[in-house]
């Protein structure tokens, strides 16, 4: 019976460890949908954040334009009233004037050349943006297909777990026992369990006792002192 109580502990661990990691594999995939369609929002927040900057240099670049036409009608009208100057001192004021709205004119047309090309630049972005929404959604859709392709076989492995669990179960002493072990993989789930390595337990590296020793020995049901899991001595390959 002792031999036997020590396999059936050291299976009863392996057990909860594996349904640990099926149930976390299972809860994992609609995290990674989650954290797939969160990306896929921010990207789409970027787009949107990129046209509102687009549209805002456009309509900076339209209000430069809109000077730059009415400063070179401003030159028309100069030039106009140049030709209907009739004294030389008239002439020259209105040449200076023409001089200094070309030279603002010029001024204006580079700013407008420059503001058009920042607009360029922040299409290119949101296209670049736009992109990486596509990839993005396509992305969720692969995690979403490889979640829903998991999600089957996870199901029956937990299950078949559960079912192997309650058997090994049966190892557990009534009673006190009994209730200690449900309290304790319901908080801490496989790591209610802890195996004896060298004498001592894995978890919290506390050394047993003789006396704990040869209770394990004979099969009995084992708290470490310090960390509180249950202890079992681990089977070994010579026992398999």
């Amino acid at each position: 019976m002792p031999a036997a109580n020590t396999h059936a502990f050291d299976q009863l661990h392996k057990l909860l460890e594996q349904l640990d990691r099926a149930e976390k594999m299972l809860e994992l995939g609609p995290r990674r949908i989650a954290v797939a369609e969160k990306k896929v929002a921010a990207a789409q927040d970027a787009c949107s954040a990129q046209k509102e900057e687009m549209q805002q240099l456009r309509k900076a670049a339209d209000e430069v334009s809109l000077t730059l036409k009415t400063s070179e009608a401003g030159v028309a009208k100069h030039k106009q009233r140049l030709n209907d100057a009739t004294a030389n001192k008239e002439y020259q004021i209105i040449q200076g004037q023409i001089t200094a709205a070309i030279a603002a004119s010029g001024l204006l047309e580079d700013q407008v050349l420059n503001m058009l090309g920042d607009v360029d630049v922040a299409g290119e972005e949101l296209s670049r943006l736009q992109q990486e929404v596509v990839t993005l959604q396509q992305k969720v859709v692969e995690v979403k297909a490889e979640v829903l392709s998991r999600e089957p076989g996870l199901t029956v492995e937990i299950q078949r777990v559960t079912a192997e669990i309650a058997e090994v179960e049966k190892v557990i002493p009534g009673g006190e026992a009994k209730a200690t072990y449900r309290r304790l993989r319901g908080a801490m789930g496989a790591a209610a369990m802890a195996r004896m390595e060298d004498n001592y337990c894995s978890e919290c590296n506390t050394a047993a006792t003789p006396q704990d020793r040869v209770q394990m020995n004979m099969g009995e049901f084992i708290l470490c002192r310090r960390c509180g899991r249950i202890l079992y001595n681990p089977v070994q390959e010579a026992d398999v």
